[in-house]
């Protein structure tokens, strides 16, 4: 799936346009981007978790000529999936993830201009 079959799927079921739809997408997605940079976590329930993790500046090797190499200190994002969602993907439970009962029985607050 890629972002524009997210967006059809959230006007399908938002009722709203496909233009409105990756609008909220996008504005989900610099949100989470936007915290990441800043504080370096962010957490949706029932969903999973993403951090930034720090790797420290290394030794390496060139993979042609095995001539060492230093590798500088990055940081990178890292996704941690939800007992939810793991259980969902891996079919551990026959049960509904709570994620999924709270949002299709919490009413719809979308402000329409």
């Amino acid at each position: 799936m890629i972002r524009s079959d997210l967006a059809n799927k959230l006007a399908q079921k938002l009722d709203i346009s496909k233009q409105e739809a990756d609008r909220i997408l996008l504005t989900f997605v610099d949100g989470i981007m936007t915290n990441l940079e800043k504080e370096g976590r962010v957490v949706i329930q029932g969903f999973g978790s993403f951090r930034v993790r720090e790797y420290p500046a290394r030794i390496g090797k060139k993979p042609v000529t095995g001539e060492p190499i230093e590798i500088p200190a990055r940081k990178k994002p890292v996704f941690h999936a939800s007992k939810e969602l793991n259980a969902l993907i891996n079919r551990e439970s026959r049960e509904v993830p709570i994620a999924r009962v709270f949002v299709e029985s919490a009413p719809l607050y979308v402000q329409r201009p």
